[in-house]
């Protein structure tokens, strides 16, 4: 990723925030090597990201992957040849790309082999290759030069998951937080507690969100729309509840938390909140902004906005695929800021 770490460099803060996590989850994680491979290349697959398949492709070659498995991973879950748990592992990625939430089926698959660490690198691993692969299709990063592979040509698009918006809310968790220790702050949420299990790797985790908190160059109301929005599209309750009591305090009213879940074509919106709004919906739907929204951004933001919109949005949809995977309940304090009943 030399070309790409070349380009975070240009934004020295947003770099020493992320890619130590980055560094961890590519390379470091408790995921085995060939299943990581599998998966942040179906991930860079269902991204439609030339730049982080042809990363990861090298990766998995000295791994001993074949041309033909790596068509297979294009080809997906339903291709023949694959053993059940590595079919799961792909359907993992189409899932969480789909609909930001692993099936049942799925996770008691993967969840039969894999410790609470794993799932929870496998998780954030997939929404880590997704982030990166909005940067690299949005800012035209060059593969380099040394790298041949490219996404398998001849493949019909088709991800063996369904948009569910299934969720385990008011239901059960899959992963149950540590218990709590009586202090209060972020540290003693039900997602803090649930995902804090492997301290020196929650550090780094916690250095992006740090990033966005409290280091990012949008202003804080535009930040919160951007994760308001992104967890509107990822049904992410938690987020919801956490983000739009957070746009309150900036100043939003009831009508600006309305028109955030109509997204960009609420009227009442200034032109940047349409603008962002729009932003959020193209990186879900397709990984990419549409250029006449993404010119029109380049006039309204800096460029380091623009890298904070990007991590903003690849970092609140990895916390949504956690948060709504492993079955974080809403907090105590959050009953008065659930999603409306038409998105639950």
């Amino acid at each position: 990723m030399r070309n790409a770490i070349t380009t975070y460099a240009s934004y020295p803060e947003l770099a020493s925030a992320m890619l130590p996590y980055t560094e961890f989850l590519l390379e470091q994680s408790t995921l085995p090597a060939r299943h990581r491979e599998l998966l942040w290349l179906r991930t860079a697959w269902l991204a439609r990201s030339d730049y982080m398949w042809a990363q990861r492709a090298a990766v998995a070659r000295k791994l001993g992957l074949s041309d033909a498995e790596l068509h297979r991973i294009a080809w997906g879950a339903e291709a023949p040849g694959w053993d059940l748990f590595e079919a799961a592992l792909l359907r993992a990625a189409d899932e969480l790309h789909v609909d930001a939430f692993i099936s049942d089926a799925t996770w008691k698959t993967l969840a039969a082999r894999y410790d609470e660490n794993q799932m929870i690198d496998l998780l954030y691993g997939v929404g880590e290759i997704t982030m990166h692969a909005d940067y690299a299709n949005n800012l035209r990063i060059a593969i380099e030069p040394e790298l041949a592979d490219r996404l398998p040509a001849g493949i019909s698009y088709a991800p063996s998951a369904t948009q569910t918006n299934a969720r385990l809310v008011d239901r059960s968790t899959r992963i149950a937080p540590l218990p709590a220790t009586g202090e209060g702050g972020l540290g003693n949420t039900n997602a803090f507690r649930t995902f804090g299990r492997n301290p020196p790797v929650d550090a780094l985790r916690t250095a992006q969100g740090n990033h966005v908190r409290g280091a990012t160059t949008l202003t804080p109301r535009l930040r919160q729309l951007v994760i308001m929005r992104t967890a509107v599209l990822t049904r992410s309750e938690y987020e919801w509840a956490a983000h739009s009591r957070g746009g309150r305090q900036t100043g939003m009213d009831d009508a600006a938390v309305a028109r955030v879940i109509v997204g960009a074509t609420a009227q009442g919106n200034t032109l940047q909140e349409t603008l962002l709004l729009s932003a959020v919906d193209d990186l879900m739907r397709d990984n990419l902004i549409d250029d006449a929204t993404w010119d029109a951004l380049a006039e309204e933001f800096s460029i380091r906005q623009l890298f904070d919109l990007l991590f903003t949005v690849g970092a609140f949809r990895s916390a949504a695929y956690a948060i709504n995977s492993t079955g974080v309940q809403l907090d105590d304090n959050m009953g008065d800021f659930r999603f409306p009943p038409e998105l639950r």
